[in-house]
């Protein structure tokens, strides 16, 4: 009998399902928003997925004070989120009758879309509190930047809150969304009095139209033209050398580890710019992966070439910690490339499948034959019957051969290659599994080589439940537990029988529980031993980025990175805030 004022261990291995942050369908293993969401949140402190924007940190703290200055308290008060949402509204509108009914360049203006229709059928005066531009009540500020905005400190007495998003609303969370801010710090106040001075002189703020709420179009037009997000870059702007000190953290405010790790990543984002540029490529996901993880790119147009790359000494603490973070994505296609060869499995079998039959399901007779068409190569016997150590040596590692360790960024059998194979087609193939287990392995034996204490337990402090934070450590502590330091030496089968069936299978239907499914997860539902199909497909198992885009975008934003003929480049300006910036912490 359970004694409700002092819980059993069953009672609270009951209660964590109900603390997990969401997961989507889309993120059927958990893995997106636990340890990988944490390990970019440290690594891209305050710029998240849905913060792409530079000019929005400076935007909202000036719509804040402009209604505290001008329009709180007074008899025509609207009330803080009305006020600020008016301002907002008419910088969205502004922007796009600036931009001849197009959106600010580089997008992510919130509400554009709505904008754009809006200014279809041209209007005199256009009436900001009856126009809704988003469905959020505090439009892009609540949706979006809120977080990020708390988080940089913008406002005075505000916690540390969630950036992260929920899955199904792709904005904040309501608890994040929830909290009042009102007043600005020291900080928030240099954000908006930089901004301010950029469009002081509009008809919108200096004949204090901002109080109203219908508004000639010719007074937005010229509002938008200085206040829109891609005005940031004209030399009228005032607020950009404001905000290139606050994401390098060059404010006595932002002395935080988390805000210094920003600043580092944005460095070591441009020098990567630099790098790719030297080496004929455009920076992008797979480039900026290939040079943490291998320290190399490849140019793939024509014959391809590889550059290796060097980074300055100074970035190879932020170097490291974004290998663990691809390190992580590995692990993810690895183990949701599984999750795809399962659902292909049991998709025709109404009364589900057994474990026992699942690993026969698994290893179909056209897996060798499958493998050998892949990469001209034969197993050399049954794969479940081959070893992780013989994998290993299947794809050119040599457990304990300390001349190669590991393999370069071009082998055949690489991390890399087998990624992209499974991403493009081969996890929906016969040899998925085989391809899948090669990454898994290849990735736990680069990371043993190469991590220090200091990265792995950086990485393992991500961990923060070993129910449902599923990463490298702690699938190495239970291969282990379950096998010992050995366990190289057992057979495929029995390593991927407990992987498949702890990381996967579990794990999903552990994501299904605090999504509301009560078990019946997205995919399928277990019974005891026994895993049965809903009607849902799961066919891709790539790793996101989701901060990456949103980095370079506020790079963008600052001036210092353009992109010329789909190549991103470092600006004049951005050459020379590198230079002076590495500098600056090399002797700080």
């Amino acid at each position: 009998m359970f004694q409700i004022g002092k819980p059993t261990e069953t009672l609270r291995l009951l209660h964590w399902t109900k603390e997990l942050p969401r997961a989507s369908e889309n993120d059927p293993l958990g893995l997106e928003l636990r340890v990988s969401a944490r390990l970019a949140n440290e690594l891209l402190y305050c710029i998240t997925s849905i913060t792409p924007r530079a000019r929005y940190y400076a935007f909202f703290p000036w719509a804040m004070q402009n209604y505290n200055e001008q329009e709180r308290l007074t008899k025509g008060d609207r009330g803080r989120i009305q006020g600020v949402l008016a301002r907002e509204r008419a910088m969205v509108v502004g922007a796009v009758l600036h931009h001849n009914k197009k959106t600010c360049q580089g997008g992510s203006l919130g509400g554009s879309d709505k904008a754009i229709k809006l200014v279809q059928k041209p209007a005199r005066y256009y009436d900001l509190l009856t126009w809704k531009h988003l469905n959020n009540e505090e439009g892009q500020f609540g949706a979006a930047y809120k977080g990020s905005l708390i988080n940089l400190g913008v406002f005075k007495a505000a916690d540390e809150v969630s950036e992260e998003v929920e899955a199904e609303t792709n904005e904040l969370d309501k608890r994040t969304q929830s909290i009042e801010v009102r007043e600005l710090s020291p900080l928030g106040l240099r954000l908006a009095n930089a901004f301010g001075k950029s469009i002081h002189k509009t008809a919108y703020v200096s004949q204090s139209l901002t109080l109203k709420d219908k508004i000639a179009s010719n007074v937005l037009l010229e509002f938008g033209s200085k206040a829109g997000l891609c005005e940031i870059n004209h030399q009228r702007s005032k607020d950009r050398e404001v905000l290139r000190d606050v994401f390098f953290a060059n404010c006595v405010e932002l002395n935080r580890p988390a805000h210094h790790r920003r600043r580092m990543s944005l460095l070591l984002l441009l020098a990567c710019v630099k790098q790719a540029r030297d080496a004929g490529v455009s920076l992008d996901v797979r480039t900026f992966s290939d040079m943490c993880y291998f320290d190399a790119v490849i140019n793939e147009e024509e014959e391809p070439t590889t550059h290796p790359v060097v980074l300055p000494a100074i970035l190879s603490d932020i170097k490291e910690r974004w290998r663990i973070f691809h390190t992580q994505g590995y692990l993810a296609v690895a183990l949701q490339s599984f999750l795809v060869a399962i659902v292909r499995q049991i998709a025709n079998k109404p009364a589900g499948v057994e474990r026992e039959q699942l690993a026969l399901l698994l290893n179909p007779p056209n897996l060798s034959e499958r493998f050998t068409e892949v990469f001209g190569t034969d197993l050399p016997r049954d794969f479940y019957e081959m070893t992780p150590r013989e994998t290993l040596a299947l794809c050119g590692i040599t457990l304990g051969n300390a001349k190669k360790p590991s393999l370069s960024i071009d082998a055949k059998f690489s991390e890399r290659q087998l990624e992209e194979l499974l991403v493009e087609s081969e996890a929906n193939e016969a040899a998925g599994v085989v391809l899948a287990s090669m990454l898994l392995y290849q990735t736990i034996h680069r990371h043993k080589l190469r991590n220090s204490d200091q990265f792995n337990n950086w990485y393992g402090q991500q961990i923060r439940n070993d129910y449902a934070d599923v990463a490298l450590p702690g699938l190495i502590r239970f291969f282990e537990g379950e096998f010992g330091e050995q366990w190289t030496e057992q057979t495929n089968g029995e390593i991927l029988d407990r992987v498949i069936w702890r990381f996967v299978i579990r794990q999903h239907q552990t994501m299904s529980y605090e999504r509301g499914f009560g078990g019946a997860a997205p995919l399928f539902h277990v019974d005891v031993t026994r895993v049965v199909a809903t009607e849902m497909n799961y066919t891709d198992p790539h790793a996101k980025n989701s901060r990456f885009w949103s980095a370079l975008q506020i790079l963008t934003d600052l001036g210092l990175i353009v992109r010329d003929d789909q190549v991103y480049e470092l600006t004049k300006d951005g050459e020379a805030w590198l230079a002076s910036e590495l500098a600056r912490v090399g002797t700080a």
